[in-house]
């Protein structure tokens, strides 16, 4: 590793302090813009299924992109990846503050998915640098607990926000704390990078794994459209899987391959990234259709959804935070297990509370599923990194949040596809009496049609308006419902890939040591 000649060293504290701004926008970005995705797409005129790209398009750009900008930053330089990052995510926070239509916006959010794949890496690598061992556990220890405030208060911030001025400010609230960890960085932070790293980026790789997961998620939301031939959908889906065969095997020939197939013969780190992805899946799902349904269902507005969300937030980072403490006391694999149990436990009970119980009936789950996916996110990590030698860190750490991201996209995706099946199947049988035209129905099914009820100019007399407002209240809680209850598979298969990898992992170490 070398650094620039700049005659001013890195200062420790103002790195941290930069790399903490970077992770609480970074972190508090997907929670505001979940209780702002209402709001927002009642202004750009998008349905359920548009607005599913308003976190997709962040996380799939960030999970395509992160384990090649690691290696970008060791190339290059990490200050000069962190900056360069930044000035993306800035001109994107931009792009999607003023977007008129939700295909801008769609393009800003993929442009500070790439922003933040650059800045994340880049970072961690800084603090490697500037902190010895003893004090590295500490920084981290700080960043993971500034991620967890923000994950905890944005909700709150993007509801007020979206509430009492604009969506749009949850965008352009990011350019005055990029600008300020901008400055810091460029006067505080020397520059530095890895003699030895590889100049051979995968461009094959990313380009195949960009094709194939967009694919995929075309092909969900084609199916969500009836207007659409669902041949088209499967087709979709299908060419998804045939670029997936190829993207694995144009990693098996390439050197500097995104996904190194000799980490996966550590079975701890293969579980640590097939677990991240089924807790990405259920999380992000849970997290997309909650937020809809608080305001949709229980209609909240922004600022009471983010309020109500917030305790979900708190317990999430707290319990993040402890897990790294227990275990001292407790095997991985069993407090991994735990998570899983809780998380079953709580999507179980949130699945059969009665809609007429309100969020008093929510809350009790809630704090379940959030007291399973704060350890669950640190514990997989914690298992990942330490199966793999320090010098594969950076890289492991890139795949992590490759499978975590890359679920938590094809979750919401999902999410939204099953809901809306559920949705319009229900509806469709509960309004078979009433005279509604097929344009009318779809209303029912875009974002605030809650308030748009009573509105609708069908001629209808006073009691069918009732029954049209009663069946898609029945309709919006069955599709919830429905869509918790197909998840409980998750943290099954969770569980039982914990038990088998964790059980091998530990028989291997065993071996080594013998």
């Amino acid at each position: 590793m070398t650094l620039s000649s700049s005659s001013r060293p890195t200062n420790p504290r103002l790195a941290l302090f930069v790399i903490a701004v970077v992770f609480a926008i970074m972190n508090a970005d997907i929670t505001t813009v979940n209780v702002a995705l209402v709001s927002l797409g009642k202004d750009l005129h998008a349905d359920l299924s548009d607005l599913q790209w308003g976190l997709n398009s962040y996380m799939l750009a960030f999970a395509a992109l992160i384990v090649t900008a690691g290696r970008l930053s060791d190339v290059f330089g990490r200050r000069r990846c962190l900056l360069a990052g930044a000035t993306v995510f800035s001109v994107a926070s931009l792009l999607c503050g003023i977007a008129p239509t939700i295909s801008v916006l769609v393009i800003g959010r993929v442009l500070q998915g790439a922003g933040g794949a650059l800045m994340l890496p880049a970072g961690m690598a800084i603090i490697s640098v500037v902190y010895n061992a003893e004090e590295r556990a500490v920084a981290l220890g700080t960043l993971v607990g500034v991620a967890g405030v923000a994950q905890s208060i944005g909700p709150l911030v993007g509801g007020f926000l979206t509430a009492e001025v604009s969506w749009r400010l949850v965008f352009l609230v990011n350019l005055p704390l990029v600008a300020l960890a901008m400055i810091v960085a460029a006067r505080a932070i020397q520059e530095s990078h890895e003699e030895s790293a590889s100049h051979r980026i995968d461009i094959a790789g990313v380009v195949t794994l960009v094709a194939a997961l967009t694919t995929l998620l075309l092909g969900l939301d084609a199916a969500q459209d009836r207007d659409t031939d669902q041949r088209t959908a499967l087709g979709l889906v299908a060419l998804s899987l045939i670029l997936f065969v190829i993207f694995t095997v144009v990693e098996r020939r390439t050197e500097n391959a995104i996904i190194d197939r000799k980490l996966f013969q550590r079975p701890a780190f293969l579980c640590s990234c097939v677990a991240s992805w089924l807790l990405g899946f259920v999380f992000f799902l849970f997290l997309f259709i909650a937020a809809v349904y608080l305001q949709e269902e229980l209609g909240y507005n922004a600022l009471a959804a983010g309020i109500a969300l917030v305790p979900f937030s708190l317990v999430l980072a707290v319990t993040g935070v402890m897990s790294g403490r227990l275990t001292k006391r407790f095997q991985l694999a069993t407090l991994l297990i735990v998570s899983c149990a809780f998380m079953a436990v709580g999507l179980a009970v949130l699945s059969f509370v009665p809609a007429s119980y309100g969020y008093a009936g929510m809350v009790f789950p809630f704090l379940f599923i959030a007291a399973s996916a704060g350890p669950g996110f640190t514990l997989l990590n914690t298992a990942g990194l330490d199966a793999v030698p320090p010098e594969r860190s950076g890289q492991a750490t890139g795949m992590i949040y490759l499978f975590r991201f890359g679920g938590g996209a094809i979750g919401v995706a999902a999410a939204c596809a099953l809901h809306s099946a559920l949705f319009h199947s229900h509806l469709v049988s509960r309004l078979s009496t009433a005279r509604l035209s097929i344009a009318q129905q779809k209303l029912l099914e875009q974002p605030g049609a809650s308030e748009r009820i009573g509105q609708i100019d069908s001629g209808l007399i006073a009691n069918q308006v009732e029954q049209v407002r009663q069946a898609f209240h029945e309709s919006f809680v069955t599709a919830f419902t429905g869509t918790l209850r197909l998840c409980l598979i998750f943290p099954i298969a969770f569980a039982v890939l914990v038990i088998v990898l964790m059980g091998k992992g530990r028989k291997s170490e065993l071996r080594i040591k013998n």
